[in-house]
């Protein structure tokens, strides 16, 4: 475990580094060879990240990394987990005792908000939830790769889920009030996209990643 952990701390700090520097994070890789051998992989795969990470403070391409990483990882993917959860627990076309903390933890108990009539929309619900937390996986993934064409497709296709979640509680007569903080979340979470992605197109042309 501590083998597998070290070497993905590796690849990540690979990942920061970028192509241009391909040849220390070889080097760093070497290395750890040597230190799993002396017991101690963890520990170094550790230093060399957290030293790769203050490197790159030092210059614009540098903070742009962390922060795309920041957000992919920070934000996206968790965004992705909370909305898997909330889902799982019959959001939004359940009522939790405790709010938004029954649906990401399971707590209080859960009330059905379809009767009879309209519980034809409840697959439909979840699909669309499902569909709008699967969909940041692949978007984590492309904000690293700086594939904006992609990111921007998923991001038109999520508000478009999002609208149709909408839409689809209103026609069950769920409050779409309920809707509103995941609404705000996917929203700060475009804006955040966006801005990264004008960050780097006003990157100087040699510091900009190639990739």
């Amino acid at each position: 475990m501590t083998r597998r952990l070290a070497w993905t701390l590796m690849a990540l700090t690979a990942r920061s580094l970028g192509p241009r520097r391909s040849d220390w994070a070889r080097a760093m890789a070497a290395e750890l060879e040597v230190a799993e051998a002396q017991g101690h992989p963890l520990r170094f795969a550790l230093g060399c990240l957290f030293g790769t990470w203050r490197t790159m403070l030092g210059d614009a391409e540098g903070r742009f990394t962390l922060v795309a990483h920041a957000l992919a990882i920070g934000v996206v993917l968790p965004v992705a987990g909370m909305l898997s959860i909330a889902a799982t627990f019959g959001f939004p076309f359940m009522a939790a005792s405790d709010g938004l903390a029954g649906f990401l933890f399971g707590s209080g108990e859960r009330t059905l908000l379809l009767n009879v009539g309209n519980m034809i929309a409840a697959p439909s619900l979840l699909f669309l939830m499902l569909l709008t937390a699967g969909l940041h996986l692949p978007v984590a993934w492309w904000i690293l790769d700086r594939d904006w064409d992609r990111v921007g497709r998923a991001s038109r296709f999520g508000a478009a889920a999002v609208t149709t979640l909408t839409i689809v509680s209103g026609c069950a007569a769920i409050d779409p009030t309920t809707l509103i903080l995941p609404i705000w979340v996917l929203a700060a979470e475009i804006a955040a996209i966006f801005t990264l992605a004008t960050w780097q197109s006003h990157l100087p042309r040699h510091e900009q990643p190639a990739f």
